[in-house]
Parts: C-alpha cells; sequence; structure tokens
C-alpha cells in the first residue's frame, strides 16, 4: 500500500497520467479526486464531469456512448489550447463556449474552463479504464443514456451514479476509506475533540441507536480503540478543541487522513486476541471457558488498561446485544425478548471483577509452574527461598486436573512454546485488576452496573422490540 491506496489503484492512476502526459499538478489533482481528498465537498468534480459531458453530448450531437467514450479516451485532448481548438467556437441549445471555457447558458448554473475540461476528460478516462476495464460496459451505458437524454435533469442524474460508483472503487482499493468515514463520524459527534471517556463511547453508541443504525456495543468501542491510536499518532490533532466547530480549524481534514494513513502503515504489535488465538491447546494451560473470558475482557486493548468502565461495558452488555441480534435472526430461543432487553441476563460489573481476578491468579499460579520447569530439578546453588518457591510450584503440577499435565516431557514443550504469551497476558490481565480497583475509588461497581442497565435496556427496547412486535 503507497499513499493509502493499494497498488490496483496505483497502476490505474499511473495508466491515466502516463497516457496523457499530465503535469505534476494534474496528476495531484486526479489522485486527490479519486481518493476522495477533495475538500469540502469529494463529489464536486464527479458533478462537474457529468455536467461537462452532457455540455459534450450537446455540442457534438452525440448520437449514443460511444461519441462521450472516444472523447474522454483522446489523448490529442489531454491540454486545455487542443480542447479550445477543437471546440472554442461550438455551439449548442444551452451550451456555448467563450474565451475561457464552457457554459451552460440555460441557466443550469454550470462553467468549466479548457483547463478545467482538460482535467475532467482526465477523470472520465480514469472511470472508464480503471480495474482492467472492469466497469467499461456499466460506464459506457451511462453516457449513452446521457447522449439520449440531455436534459436538466440527465446531468444531476449521472453526477450521483458517478459518486456512487467511485464511492465503491475507493471502499475495494483504499484500506483507509472505511477507517476515514468512521473517524469522521465520531470526531464531528465529538465537535472536534481528541479526547474522550468512557460516557462519551457510551453516549455516541446511543444516538447511533437512536438513529437506527443498531451497531454493537463492543464495535462502538473497538471504534474509538483506533480513532484514539490515530489520534495520538498525530498529537491529538493538534488544536482541535470542543469549543469550535470543525470548520474553524483550517486543514484538519488532511491532517486526520494523515493519521489514517501513519495507523495504517504502521506495524503494530499482535494483538491479545490474536495471541490466545495462536495459544496451542495442549497442555491445557487455558480452558476453552478461560480463552473465551480473556478474549472477551482484553479485546479492547488498551481500553482495559485506561478505561475499565467501558470494558466491562462491552462485555456485560456487549453480550445481550449480540443475543438479541441471534434471536431476531433466528426468529427464537433463549430468553424471550423482554428479559433481554431489560438485561436480566447482564453479568454485574462484580461478577466480571471477580473472574478477572480468579483469571489473574490463575495466570499467576501458571508463570510459577513455566519458571519451575525452565529450572532443571538437580540445579545447585540456589536460595533457600527459590528452593521453597520451586518446591512449591512442582507440588503445584501434580495438583493441576488438565490435560497434559501428567506427561512430563509434553509439559515442558507446551510451556515453553507459551512462556512470552503467559507473560503478557498475566500482566494484561493485572493491569485490567488495577484499573478495576482504581476505578472502585470513584465508581464504585454495583451503583455503576445498576445506572447502565437502565440505559441499556431503554436502548435496547427503543432499537429491537418494535422490530419483534411488527
Amino acid at each position: 500500500m503507497t499513499g493509502g491506496y493499494d497498488e490496483r489503484c496505483a497502476a490505474d492512476l499511473a495508466n491515466v497520467c502516463e497516457g496523457r502526459d499530465l503535469s505534476r499538478e494534474d496528476r495531484a489533482w486526479l489522485a486527490r479526486v479519486v481518493t476522495g481528498a477533495v475538500r469540502p465537498n469529494r463529489d464536486k468534480p464527479l458533478w462537474d464531469l457529468a455536467h461537462a459531458l452532457c455540455a459534450l453530448a450537446r455540442l457534438t450531437s452525440a448520437r449514443d456512448g460511444r461519441d462521450l467514450v472516444s472523447l474522454a479516451l483522446d489523448p490529442g485532448l489531454a491540454r486545455p489550447n487542443a480542447i479550445a481548438a477543437r471546440f472554442g467556437e461550438a455551439r449548442a441549445d444551452g451550451v456555448c463556449a467563450d474565451e475561457r471555457g464552457l457554459v451552460f447558458a440555460d441557466g443550469a448554473g454550470w462553467r468549466t474552463t479548457w483547463a478545467g475540461l482538460a482535467r475532467l476528460l482526465a477523470l472520465a478516462e480514469f472511470l472508464l479504464t480503471a480495474e482492467d476495464l472492469g466497469q467499461f460496459a456499466l460506464l459506457s451505458g451511462w453516457f449513452g443514456e446521457l447522449a439520449e437524454t440531455p436534459d436538466g435533469d440527465a446531468a444531476p442524474l449521472l453526477g450521483k451514479r458517478l459518486g456512487r460508483h467511485l464511492a465503491a472503487y475507493r471502499n475495494a482499493h483504499l484500506p483507509l476509506a472505511p477507517l476515514e468515514r468512521r473517524f469522521r463520524g465520531l470526531l464531528g459527534y465529538l465537535r472536534g475533540r481528541a479526547e474522550f471517556d468512557d460516557d462519551d463511547i457510551l453516549a455516541f453508541w446511543c444516538s447511533e441507536m437512536e438513529q437506527g443504525e443498531r451497531p454493537g456495543f463492543r464495535t462502538i468501542a473497538e471504534h474509538f480503540v483506533t480513532f484514539e491510536a490515530a489520534a495520538g499518532l498525530r498529537n491529538g490533532l493538534d488544536n482541535l478543541t470542543a469549543a469550535d466547530s470543525l470548520e474553524a480549524h483550517v486543514g484538519w481534514e488532511e491532517r486526520l487522513d494523515a493519521s489514517l494513513a501513519d495507523l495504517v502503515a504502521g506495524d503494530p504489535a499482535e494483538t491479545l486476541v490474536d495471541l490466545l488465538a495462536g495459544l496451542a491447546e495442549g497442555p491445557k494451560i487455558l480452558t476453552g471457558a478461560e480463552r473465551d473470558d480473556l478474549a472477551d475482557l482484553l479485546r479492547l486493548e488498551p481500553f482495559h488498561r485506561t478505561r475499565p468502565l467501558t470494558a466491562l461495558r462491552a462485555t456485560s452488555f456487549g453480550r445481550v446485544q449480540a443475543g438479541l441480534s441471534n434471536r431476531l435472526r433466528r426468529g427464537g430461543g433463549g430468553l424471550d425478548l423482554a428479559e433481554r432487553v431489560a438485561c436480566m441476563e447482564a453479568e454485574t460489573y462484580s461478577v466480571l471483577a471477580e473472574r478477572v481476578a480468579a483469571l489473574a491468579a490463575h495466570l499467576d499460579r501458571m508463570l510459577r509452574i513455566a519458571a519451575a520447569l525452565r529450572v532443571p530439578a538437580e540445579a545447585e546453588g540456589l536460595a533457600p527461598e527459590t528452593r521453597d518457591a520451586l518446591a512449591a510450584a512442582r507440588a503445584d503440577i501434580r495438583r493441576v486436573r488438565r490435560a497434559g499435565f501428567d506427561d512430563p516431557a509434553r509439559l515442558a514443550e507446551g510451556f515453553a512454546a507459551a512462556d512470552s504469551a503467559l507473560v503478557r497476558l498475566a500482566g494484561e490481565i493485572d493491569r485490567f485488576q488495577r484499573a478495576i480497583a482504581g476505578l472502585v475509588r470513584h465508581r464504585p461497581l454495583e451503583p455503576a452496573f445498576t445506572a447502565d442497565r437502565d440505559i441499556f435496556a431503554k436502548t435496547f427496547a427503543q432499537a429491537y422490540v418494535a422490530e419483534a412486535t411488527a
């Protein structure tokens, strides 16, 4: 990936830029249009292109889309002076030319310069030839409809079609496109702030649910995780403050684009969830239930350290929302809808905190066993306290009733492969436990859970009950 777009997109751009021998400025303009970096309206060039094609259809009395395609693909029209020489004296119903360029004379309110028209034809060639001409027939058909009905409705219709078409291309070939759309929504909700707290995440999720989107709470929290990482890369999106509108900060879009590019181009450490997935099945250092719990509790890394309340909310009420979605999809099963919506099955934060403590104790036990397995039984010169700790760990091995713990060779091999993962998992679950302890000092768990259950239950009822009773 280069500059936020993939190799296919880079090749598509190169084909047009080199074939038309575009200047550096025109190449930059075309790349910005394709990647959606034109502000404030990324679809404005497509609206211009639709009107330009409509004007050309009138000026050339185009019989079908092939005439307009030929104009778009003609390298002889890559320069403004060549286009002016071709169309400078042309006249048609509602379209005329002057020394500057083309203008609709019928009140459509559109005009372009000859240099602008040259750029728009380059954009048309890109759309026609992208993806090895994969969409050529579709675009040619649209051009043909424009040639057949060059009236006031034709250009706006084509502009909308081209906008949707290029948006789909961006989603396919620009890894940043989904992130950008998501982050603009978050930044707009936060009114330019890069900082947020647990309640901002909950409030944003509630607002999305009220609009009928029904995203998972965990999904929204994951978006905030990535958003924070991107903002951090750009020093918190400098000078974006809560009190001002986004438009007051010149260039905030470009700084956000740069943040996203840095984020995607980075090489992040292996996530805790991936670490869990990579652990061997035997010996059974972790049961399936323990793996699932760790994955649920640590999935929002680093929020289990920095925003433990969001991690607790995602674990407790995320499971409830997943159950609601599954029940509606299947048409039944499990608790009835009223009980699910009321969050009757939601685990309290105190119960989750106890589970975190139990996992921390278990992982600490496994680390002691791992240390004992690395020290030969006949080792000499050890301090008395070390010998005592090793003896206790070796005795612990005999007490563990799990698959593989009765086979010394298999046990040593399994722990050797899992050592680094266990160290990291134990460290993170310990940090989560300490973060929960810090949370309790200013937000006791049971009152917090009760207040959150009311919010989630109300939101779930508004979002899901209407569909179930329809």
